[in-house]
């Protein structure tokens, strides 16, 4: 019985990675420089004047993600934690109020989990704008991933979420943010090799 549960499990850790890739290729060629890629020719640089470029890309004062938000996802997402007795996890959801959010996610988790609705624990249930004023980062989107701070830097962020959405600004928003912290740890690597 074990075996089988790895086996399920293992299947649907390789599921995820592969909608990660697959979500990250589909926002790519959305994105404004795959279309400029395409309109002119590439001249031929190094791998150092490549890392250049990005670093300044990424660093100005304001820059943000390619990805924006959905106006429903500015009027209407709502982020809970849902705690059990071995860990924590990050909800996020469509709702008309913060009631109906409340209830949403907790019957949404009592089904996932197959447990009643009043053993569902939620907390810290807030609105994207509630996300927004309290976050630090310079996109004002990227603030609704933020789960700590240390002053003014994110000391973390959500984790494996559970989207109760199919808002495709809303996953590409949290894929974006991860490929920009693996980019920022690859690059960290190479600096700390030299």
């Amino acid at each position: 019985m074990a075996h089988a549960d790895l086996a399920i499990l293992g299947g649907v850790g390789i599921l995820a990675l592969v909608c990660l890739v697959v979500c990250g290729i589909y926002l790519y060629w959305g994105s404004d420089r795959y279309r400029d890629r395409q309109q002119r020719p590439e001249m031929p640089i190094g791998a150092t004047q490549v890392a250049e470029q990005n670093d300044e890309q990424f660093s100005e004062p304001g820059a943000t993600m390619g990805t924006q938000l959905s106006h429903r996802c500015k009027t209407s997402l709502y982020r809970a934690v849902a705690n059990n007795a071995h860990s924590e996890s990050i909800v996020f959801l469509f709702a008309g109020s913060r009631d109906d959010a409340r209830k949403r996610a907790t019957g949404a988790l009592a089904a996932i989990h197959g447990i009643a609705a009043e053993n569902v624990s939620l907390s810290n249930l807030a609105s994207f704008g509630e996300l927004v004023d309290v976050g630090v980062s310079e996109d004002d989107e990227l603030r609704i991933f933020e789960m700590a701070w240390k002053g003014a830097d994110v000391s973390a962020w959500a984790e494996h979420p559970l989207f109760l959405t199919d808002d495709p600004s809303l996953i590409g928003k949290w894929a974006e943010l991860y490929a920009d912290l693996a980019r920022e740890l690859a690059v960290s690597a190479i600096d700390r090799a030299r």
